[in-house]
């Protein structure tokens, strides 16, 4: 896949969990590898729901990060003030959006 295309995947893919307004993402495959280990995890502050998104694969190890992004109602957010929030989130490949 090229590399503008696989851009594009992880930006639509990142829609497509916005649009499910949950984070159960097990339906939606990953853009680079189709694995079906998907995560998605907003970090940011209750008050504002300003948040940095993360979207990774547990399979293959990319993503992407996208910073000031408002995370939706029925979405988890964990706040950014609390160390334990960050904790799970892999060193993966990020992708630029």
């Amino acid at each position: 896949m090229k590399r503008n295309s696989r851009r594009t995947g992880w930006m639509s893919t990142l829609i497509s969990v916005i649009d499910g307004g949950s984070d159960r993402i097990d339906h939606q495959p990953c853009p680079r590898c189709d694995a079906h280990r998907l995560e998605v995890r907003y970090l940011g502050y209750p008050e504002t729901r300003l948040a940095t998104v993360y979207l990774w694969c547990n399979a293959c190890l990319h993503g992407i990060e996208i910073s000031r992004a408002r995370a939706p109602e029925g979405m988890t957010l964990y706040p950014t003030k609390d160390p334990a929030s960050a904790g799970g989130i892999p060193d993966f490949v990020r992708h630029q959006p």
